[in-house]
């Protein structure tokens, strides 16, 4: 049977704030003698505070949803770690958090920290990479900028030089009547195409994209033709208006070509495995692209979506020749971290942590992006509205707002963060965690850590009570195979009390966990902001109270 506690009914006037009061406080002498006896408390309620009161109303489901869409946005491609996606999400997030008044912890102020990923990643080596383009009748060379103009393929190194020829999306289907190759007299050209394949209901496989959609597939059609390398131009993502509804926009961030250390995978069983290929390839902006064909090679994908028909440009004249190398290294990835000083001058020595994390899984080498709407955009966005609220209600004690990266891979950003961190270790008194809570019921939410830790479980139980959040039913003896699979575990491995807020479990009713279907319009809003409003009641009753949680 779930553990579940109610939201009482509202009620007028002030709340006392503090420990239990005894009944003496509340009855008559005699009564209260009885009670004394007995050794009996009554708990009177918390009471809020006007600042208290602003922060929970800055907690609003049009902030929230703003938040998700940019996260989850085709210009942040998945956010796997590293990449440039990731770290544009990180710095909208240190945005915010500067704006609100927190300070950075990292070198200099900064609010990205970098970790070092523990296991060597596939990475281009500058030194062993270079990219030129001669026009005919220019007589000096065109130099290509790494991580700008270009970027290797993972797995397809090597060298390759050739006059360049557009071949639409790089398809040789002929079984499924689609074949971008047809026409011949290819031997020895460098192909250009987009990734991905034509958004058509009917061609290939309709709206799901196929595997000759791979791009390691579309090298090995090209070998085949005898083509001597490829130049795959990154086609963005495909922003079908699924979004959080009613939601502001904002500015589409601009991101830097950025290499691909990894493709995702995902819950289902068609995995694309294979990421090599004999043909030397490297992907290029779509700016460039243009600059070299001379046409709106957009544009030409936007017909050849809608006719379902393939498109060759021969660009006499425009010859490229490229040779790029990666190799296993070691790279850096970030946390964002964000200060905010507590207002007693005792009690601020001490931390309560809130954290999600901001990283997913990225593209696969079909073209699909992993939006991690609700894994976990909505966590992230939830955790940048309380910091918010709480920046509003000034606490006793001082907050850390940290959003991880890595967690995908295996908690890496925040064990990073607890094994190194920022703020002296014993000064962290309880740790909050968000993690997907875009999901099912918006007045349910599932509560780990609570069974375990009996003053954390208090402190819930008290910020249900404190002010109203729509949350009225709280799970807490469900979900425990979930326990060490998101970022809360690393704090409570390093000895600090937590609480992770999840959305229902088991995590299987939720189909599109972990596939390319985790997009914004699937999010309920309402459950985010809910359960954001949970979060913030019970860490400022934390950042509040004279006593600090205990471990148990």
């Amino acid at each position: 049977m779930e553990t579940i506690k109610k939201v009482p009914k509202q009620v007028s006037g002030p709340r006392p704030f503090g420990r239990p009061q005894r009944a003496v406080e509340q009855v008559s002498l005699w009564s209260a003698s009885a009670l004394l006896l007995a050794g009996a408390w009554i708990w009177t309620g918390d009471k809020t505070t006007p600042e208290f009161d602003a922060g929970l109303d800055s907690i609003t489901a049009v902030e929230i949803g703003t938040h998700i869409n940019f996260l989850a946005g085709p210009e942040l491609e998945g956010r796997d770690t590293p990449s440039t996606g990731l770290t544009t999400g990180l710095q909208h997030g240190a945005a915010k958090l500067e704006r609100l008044g927190y300070k950075g912890l990292g070198p200099d102020g900064a609010f990205l920290i970098g970790w070092t990923y523990p296991t060597p990643l596939e990475a281009p080596i500058a030194k062993d990479c270079t990219a030129t383009i001669q026009t005919e009748g220019v007589e000096e060379l065109r130099t290509l900028a790494l991580n700008q103009d270009y970027v290797p393929l993972p797995g397809a190194n090597g060298a390759a030089a050739g006059e360049l020829v557009f071949l639409g999306f790089g398809i040789h289907a002929p079984k499924d009547k689609y074949d971008d190759l047809k026409g011949g007299k290819l031997k020895g050209k460098v192909a250009m195409f987009f990734s991905e394949e034509p958004r058509h209901k009917k061609v290939l496989e309709g709206p799901e994209i196929s595997s000759a959609a791979n791009v390691y597939e579309k090298l090995k059609g090209l070998e085949d033709e005898g083509l001597a390398g490829a130049v795959i131009i990154r086609r963005p993502v495909a922003d079908n208006e699924a979004k959080v509804k009613g939601a502001e926009e904002l500015e589409a961030p601009k991101v830097e070509l950025g290499f691909r250390h990894t493709w995702a995978t995902w819950n289902d069983q068609n995995i694309d495995r294979a990421m090599a290929a004999k043909l030397p390839a490297i992907e290029i902006s779509v700016a460039l692209a243009n600059e070299l064909a001379g046409v709106d090679l957009l544009k030409l994908a936007g017909d050849m979506d809608k006719s379902a028909k393939t498109k060759r440009v021969d660009l006499e004249g425009v010859s490229i020749a490229f040779d790029v190398k990666t190799d296993k290294q070691t790279v850096e990835a970030h946390n964002l971290v964000g200060y905010l000083e507590g207002s007693d001058p005792e009690l601020k020595k001490e931390v309560v942590v809130l954290g999600a994390h901001f990283d997913h899984l990225g593209m696969d080498a079909r073209g699909r992006m992993a939006a991690g709407a609700d894994d976990n955009a909505s966590g992230s966005a939830a955790l940048l509205e309380v910091a918010e609220a709480l920046s509003l209600a000034k606490p006793r004690r001082s907050i850390v707002i940290a959003g991880f990266s890595g967690e995908e891979d295996g908690l890496l950003g925040s064990r990073a963060f607890c094994e190194f961190p920022p703020i002296e270790k014993t000064s962290m008194i309880a740790m909050l965690n968000m993690d997907m809570i875009g999901r099912g019921k918006d007045s349910s939410v599932v509560v780990l850590g609570a069974e375990k830790l009996r003053d954390m479980e208090k402190f819930l139980d008290r910020g249900d009570k404190l002010a109203k959040t729509g949350i009225k039913k709280i799970v807490t003896n469900k979900g425990q195979e979930l326990w060490q699979r998101s970022d809360h575990y690393s704090f409570y491995e390093a000895g600090v009390p937590v609480l992770f807020f999840f959305e229902a479990v088991p995590i299987t009713d939720n189909e599109d966990y972990h596939t390319w279907r985790d997009t914004p319009e699937l999010v309920n809003i309402e459950k985010v902001t809910n359960t954001a409003r949970l979060v913030y009641n019970t860490a400022w009753l934390i950042a509040q109270d004279d006593d600090r949680p205990r471990m148990e």
